[in-house]
């Protein structure tokens, strides 16, 4: 199994937008016509603790169109002429390769980036992505669609969520009870620096009387 890269795939073939990657690779400020040029989808890279791969692409779909994979067995298109074209970018299922973009859907996909089902859009996959090392790719609809053998992870946007919020109550509840232990063993020692006081001053007194 061949797999594409993220991190290995040629830049933009437009100079004007290849330029702007650079400056990204490097860090650089963008000023704002570039960060329009640079691409209008910020796909993530990391989902919870789990990093994403950049050898795999990754798709996120509701939970009905999740549901319509498993029952088919396959990733499908919306109908049996969903082929992708070069240059007809709104045909073919979209993907990413090594992120994701979240605001299409809850359920993230995670597939290998075989190359016997995987083909960057048009450009080496640039131009919809904002991170030049995250790449817009795309899969047959019908003809030879990705099996949902192939797919390695399968991930809950909402639980994910849901358990991180979790967590966070948790290390929260945590951290305030370690402050009120530490306000508790405070407020003993001052009493009880406060009971050392009063005892040596009433036995001072009691000497000099």
């Amino acid at each position: 199994m061949e797999l594409y890269n993220a991190n290995t795939m040629p830049l933009s073939n437009n100079p004007k937008l290849k330029a702007v990657q650079e400056k990204l690779l490097k860090g650089e400020e963008l000023t704002v016509m570039e960060k329009v040029i640079a691409g209008r989808d910020h796909p993530i890279k990391e989902l919870a603790n789990y990093k994403l791969k950049p050898d795999h692409c990754y798709r996120a779909v509701n939970e009905r169109t999740y549901q319509k994979y498993l029952e088919n067995g396959f990733v499908l298109g919306e109908s049996t002429d969903d082929e992708y074209i070069e240059f007809e970018n709104n045909k073919g299922v979209d993907w990413y390769l090594g992120g994701v973009e979240l605001k299409y859907g809850d359920i993230v996909l995670e597939c290998p980036a075989d190359k016997e089902y995987f083909t960057p859009a048009c450009d080496n996959g640039s131009g919809m992505s904002y991170d030049p090392n995250v790449r817009f790719f795309k899969s047959s609809g019908a003809k030879n669609p990705i099996p949902m053998t192939m797919i390695t992870n399968v991930f809950d946007v909402k639980e994910l969520k849901s358990q991180k919020d979790k967590e966070n109550l948790e290390k929260f509840l945590k951290i305030r009870e370690l402050d009120r232990q530490r306000m508790m063993q405070l407020r003993q020692q001052q009493l009880e620096n406060a009971n050392l006081t009063i005892s040596s001053e009433a036995y001072n007194g009691g000497k000099t009387l």
